[in-house]
């Protein structure tokens, strides 16, 4: 009797557990992350989304017209912060991402991202850290640090994160017939660098 009195309590102090950590662990979710207190606001303008897609469509333009010609052709695309977050802005109110919020930075040789994804019951705040390399030709993001509210976040997590990235940057690029030599970000710009591919 004793036994099975014990274990009814057991049962019910684990559910307390259970409960207890289920709440704070919401409540550490719901909070800004840490990153947040490093990034700096940054001006939206219906401009800088235009400028940001006229800047695209001219690089995209000067790839086909090297492809076209059968030339090796360097091409070069500045991206400014301002630009960046106007064309995100831009998407959040046409409803082209599951965001509620989202602000980029560039750093001396890092970018810095906080987003608010529209998650069930609550949002979730996440906030990212990291610098993008060049591996054979390719863009590869390597995240240093993520926060997910205020919750301890393991290593795997932050794996699976750069996993996502650089799996969303090669579905983004597959395709485009160029080399990229080079990724810089500084001065609060973005600036790539590559080379047209002869198909030779």
């Amino acid at each position: 009797m004793r036994l099975i009195k014990g274990l009814v309590m057991a049962v019910g102090v684990l559910g307390i557990l259970v409960i207890f950590a289920l709440i704070t662990g919401f409540y550490l979710y719901s909070l800004s992350p840490s990153i947040l207190g490093r990034a700096v606001p940054v001006a939206v303008t219906a401009d800088a989304a235009q400028s940001f897609d006229q800047k695209l469509e001219s690089a995209d333009s000067q790839i086909e017209a090297a492809v076209e010609a059968g030339e090796k052709r360097e091409v070069n695309l500045t991206v400014t912060e301002e630009e960046v977050n106007s064309k995100l802005v831009q998407m959040l109110a046409e409803g082209q991402l599951p965001l509620k919020r989202v602000l980029v930075n560039f750093g001396d040789g890092y970018f810095l991202a906080y987003a608010v994804f529209d998650a069930p019951v609550i949002d979730a705040k996440t906030g990212t850290i990291g610098r993008v390399d060049i591996v054979d030709g390719k863009p590869k993001v390597i995240i240093d640090e993520f926060n997910l509210g205020k919750l301890p976040v393991p290593d795997a997590a932050k794996i699976r994160v750069e996993q996502l990235a650089n799996l969303v940057v090669s579905s983004e690029t597959a395709g485009i017939p160029i080399d990229i030599n080079s990724v810089e970000i500084a001065n609060h710009e973005l600036i790539i660098n590559g080379t047209t591919r002869t198909g030779e």
